[in-house]
């Protein structure tokens, strides 16, 4: 089931390392356990959990009730148990700050991970040098921003068939939201759970990358984006896994678009089959004239908040004042969007965007949609057929569905459209 890569074969100009866990997880300064409970920060433990304890208890509940009377007050829209969903999503992120995600949330998502997930697989990854001196690649071209040459990452293992085929039987590789500052929340696990139903020849591997919510520059951007495709390089060319979906949620969207767009940029010729980028954070840090405002009226009824927003964004590329983020095409895919790069990656790989009107990334992610669609220059690499438009639909809705009942879960059309497009 999986295959040893050639070391020596020019194809195989990265180094990758398979289950070297006894060496790199005793190792906190290495990144694999940047969020777990350490006894050193306890009082930060507990400050911070306390802190986040009574805003939890007191401001979310406050705001859940006047959020919901005033939904019936207006009587915009008849109210639903789904409000109270998304009010308590957006109030709970709206109390975030920094210090709680690292010290209180990180490690209580850490915590559930054994009961979720096998022992993950830890890879080694030295930074191919033809990506290195590519000159289209300014992650590597811009001195300032740093870049390691070699990454540490991990990814754990949702789901792995017994018959499983990597050269005919598709994988499916979750890379997870939470604005790059969160690891994995349990909201997604029930997703994760109907997937593993609806395909059970599918394997589904979920990465683990280094959270920024961290004073660290060097676990700021750009490592999310070289461990994304440190793991999709390991699961193409170490498994030999040739019928590969990349999907992402939110920041885990925009990895996925990184990902393809960094294959691009490279020159590469390995290319996931598909590609799904569910409510894509399309830019991190740049905000078009009037968007701030557009954000502001459609919080009220999104799960996610402008203050959150921005919060993930600083706290993605952290403190560089040397860099201009704003012009970086993997900070803010949609702002630099290249459209002859893009034409090139929509003939190599399809590509799906899903967002939903309700939400507070929906400009941004209808601009990039329409970029798509100029891009695949009248073919039918990237049509209308290749968005979802959900109506009404709030921030990663098809992700934060809690539905266990597999007929009913299937029938909701934002589902029904992604599990069509992964079938095509």
């Amino acid at each position: 089931m999986t295959a040893k890569p050639d070391l020596y074969s020019k194809a195989a100009y990265y180094h990758l390392r398979e289950n070297e866990i006894t060496n790199i997880a005793s190792n906190e300064e290495d990144g694999q356990n940047d969020s777990t409970f350490r006894w050193r920060d306890l009082h930060l433990h507990v400050y911070h959990g306390l802190k986040f304890t009574v805003l939890l208890l007191t401001v979310v509940p406050v705001c859940i009730i006047y959020s919901s009377m005033k939904i019936i007050v207006q009587r915009k829209r008849s109210f639903c148990l789904d409000h109270v969903n998304r009010i308590f999503l957006r109030q709970s992120s709206w109390i975030l700050d920094e210090r709680i995600c690292q010290y209180v949330l990180n490690p209580l998502f850490v915590c559930l991970y054994p009961s979720t997930f096998s022992i993950p697989t830890y890879v080694s990854y030295d930074i191919p040098l033809e990506d290195q001196e590519s000159l289209e690649n300014n992650i590597f071209r811009n001195r300032a921003l740093n870049a390691p040459k070699a990454v540490n990452t991990k990814f754990y293992t949702y789901v792995m068939p017994q018959e499983f085929d990597p050269s005919t039987d598709p994988v499916l590789v979750f890379y997870h939201g939470g604005g790059y500052a969160l690891k994995l929340t349990p909201t997604s696990l029930s997703f994760l759970s109907n997937m593993r139903n609806a395909f059970p020849k599918m394997a589904i591997l979920v990465p683990d990358y280094t959270v920024t919510a961290t004073d660290e520059q060097s676990k700021k951007y750009p490592l999310q984006v070289l461990q994304s495709v440190a793991i999709f390089d390991y699961i193409t060319k170490t498994m030999g896994c040739k019928n590969v979906i990349i999907m992402g949620d939110s920041a885990g969207g925009n990895a996925v678009l990184n990902i393809v767009l960094y294959l691009e940029k490279c020159h590469r010729d390995v290319y996931p089959k598909k590609v799904i980028a569910v409510s894509p954070w399309a830019n991190a840090t740049f905000f078009h004239e009037g968007e701030k405002e557009h954000m502001l009226r459609t919080q009220q009824w999104d799960g996610l908040c402008l203050k959150s927003h921005s919060m993930f964004g600083r706290m993605f590329v952290g403190n560089n004042p040397n860099v201009d983020f704003t012009n970086d095409p993997f900070v803010n895919i949609e702002k630099n969007f290249e459209t002859k790069v893009w034409r090139e990656i929509l003939k190599k790989c399809s590509v799906m965007i899903t967002y939903g009107s309700d939400e507070l990334l929906s400009l941004q992610n209808e601009i990039l949609a329409k970029k798509m669609c100029e891009a695949s220059d009248g073919s039918d690499y990237f049509t209308s057929k290749n968005v979802l438009v959900e109506h009404q639909g709030f921030h990663t809705g098809p992700i934060v569905n809690y539905s266990r009942n597999m007929d009913r879960w299937t029938r909701i059309p934002s589902i029904s459209r992604i599990l069509e497009f992964m079938q095509s």
